[in-house]
């Protein structure tokens, strides 16, 4: 009888001693195989890259929407943008678009390859195989463009190859503004016009 009891006795010493080891080893075990998961899954709403002067931020799908003092409707939206300098207010954005939707009806569009947007300046610089397209059926290329950001104001800085209702035609540059303080916008082409005159026959 005391051989059995203190076998028992042992047994229960032991297993004072296994059982809280083998708690212990399967919380580790589950603790470990949870940080495994979450560090292989991608982050869905950041992307974070390294660059040589340390981490960079990359903002996905930027977006600027505003109205000018007329009504017209102004949107610009880029595929990615990286901050330049401290906060948001300036950012180097790729795969750059823009859209002016006028109170007459009619719409202006920019694309290009990339763009400097400085809201502080209230302008962006588009840069990279420039296009500009309006609903009226004019159609530009140019290396380089500036337009504010809440305005009505555009300007490339050279040569403009553009095709329109008369045929294709080339200008040293291309000025879009609004005529005075009223609705109607003005695509402008300036400095040596050269115009390749498309005729129609009846």
């Amino acid at each position: 009888m005391a051989r059995s009891q203190d076998g028992y006795s042992r047994l229960v010493g032991w297993l004072k001693i296994v059982l809280p080891l083998g708690a212990l080893a399967l919380l580790s075990t589950v603790f470990l195989l949870s940080r495994t998961q979450e560090a292989t899954q991608d982050l869905p709403y950041a992307e974070v890259e390294v660059g040589d002067d340390g981490l960079v931020e990359r903002v996905l799908n930027p977006t600027f929407a505003g109205a000018t003092e007329n009504g017209d409707l102004i949107a610009f939206v880029a595929e990615t943008a990286r901050p330049v300098g401290q906060g948001l207010n300036r950012l180097r954005a790729m795969e750059f678009s823009g859209r002016v939707d006028l109170t007459t009806g009619s719409s202006i569009t920019f694309e290009s390859d990339t763009a400097f947007v400085d809201q502080p300046e209230d302008e962006a610089r588009l840069t990279g195989s420039v296009v500009i397209a309006s609903s009226t059926g004019y159609r530009a290329e140019t290396e380089a463009l500036t337009t504010k950001l809440t305005r009505i104001q555009a300007e490339t800085d050279g040569e403009v190859v553009a095709t329109g209702p008369f045929g294709r035609f080339t200008a040293g540059k291309m000025v879009v503004t609004t005529i005075g303080n009223g609705p109607d916008v003005d695509m402008v082409f300036t400095d040596g016009v050269k115009l390749i005159y498309n005729s129609r026959s009846e």
